[in-house]
């Protein structure tokens, strides 16, 4: 969690000042992901989320002048595919061009885009289904015109087909068998990329009141993590914590689940500022954890976490108390 705090910094500063229209523009390509979405699960296409930085030039440029911009673009990837293009040069900031509300609105949403489907180094190109769960990402490799580019997407069909077969069996179950296909569709989506799978999540916990699946808990530790990281978005990182303590309480969690809980917001509290009333917190959490369960594997990790939290926490109160005293005199 604190790496992908450290990117949503990293991008604001670097990348600040994105601003694109949210229809199509004179190619055919959107700039918008969440407009892209909208359209593309009323035509059943897929997308291709492309992240491009042009003041970098290369690679960057390559990709869109050769192969985005290319006349035969849509005629070759159109019929299948939405695409998406995200550009985070410096000079593509235009305030001219819509209100400082909105311009800020787009920026803050090209952000979290960025942040969310964890993207490093531009140009990054993601398959996504035409509900926005990711498919593959490729870090871009080169190519000249838009035949070199689809023969680098036509890698990806066995993992295309797969997760369409997976979408389809999710929309076309009900019950148990629904929440059956959701969880394989979770499992077979790389952890980094579970955050797009939120509504699916909550349809679980939602839909099914009595637990009768036995997956309700693994579900609401789901929705903590992604609650936890709209506190990350949302630049209220001392939130974070408590996405994971609310749900200790649920009858649907395991001992084990609600171990993981308090290891959790143990960690993410661990990313604050130090300080005695973090380090009191973090012993609290790591504390009830070994309560729990004193004898499963994270409680011997949390043993031995407190330990050494305790040392780090006498230090801080004697150099508080040094301070206290230097105040005085």
């Amino acid at each position: 969690m604190k790496k992908i705090f450290l990117f949503l910094i990293f991008f604001t500063i670097v990348f600040a000042g994105c601003v694109r229209n949210s229809s199509k523009d004179e190619f055919g390509i959107f700039h918008d992901l969440e407009k892209t979405i909208s359209v593309a699960e009323k035509s059943d296409k897929k997308i291709l989320l492309v992240f491009t930085k042009l003041e970098s030039g290369g690679f960057n440029e390559t990709l869109v002048n050769q192969v985005l911009h290319a006349q035969d673009y849509q005629e070759k990837i159109g019929a299948e595919f939405e695409t998406c293009q995200i550009d985070f040069s410096k000079e593509d900031f235009s305030p001219q061009k819509k209100s400082a509300k909105k311009t800020k609105a787009q920026t803050e949403r090209d952000m979290n885009t960025t942040v969310i489907y964890g993207v490093e180094t531009p140009p990054t190109v993601m398959i996504l289904s035409p509900q926005g769960y990711v498919i593959s990402s490729i870090t871009y490799l080169s190519c000249i015109n838009v035949q070199e580019f689809s023969n680098i997407i036509e890698v990806e069909r066995e993992k295309i087909d797969a997760m369409e077969k997976m979408v389809a069996a999710v929309k076309n179950a009900e019950g148990i068998e629904k929440i059956s296909a959701i969880d394989l569709l979770y499992e077979n989506t790389h952890a980094n990329y579970r955050y797009q799978l939120r509504k699916l999540c909550d349809e679980v916990v939602r839909s099914d009141k009595k637990n009768e699946s036995g997956l309700v808990g693994k579900y609401l530790l789901a929705r903590a993590s992604t609650e936890a990281m709209d506190c990350y978005l949302a630049r209220k990182p001392e939130k974070a914590a408590e996405c994971y303590i609310k749900y200790v309480r649920s009858k649907f969690l395991s001992v084990e689940e609600k171990q993981r809980c308090y290891y959790a917001a143990a960690y993410i509290t661990g990313n604050e500022r130090p300080s005695v009333t973090v380090s009191e917190k973090i012993l609290g959490y790591l504390d009830s954890l070994v309560k729990l369960d004193s004898e499963t594997p994270l409680a011997k990790q949390a043993q031995f976490l407190a330990e050494r939290q305790q040392k780090i926490l006498e230090r801080q109160k004697e150099a508080e108390a040094q301070n206290n005293e230097e105040a005085q005199q």
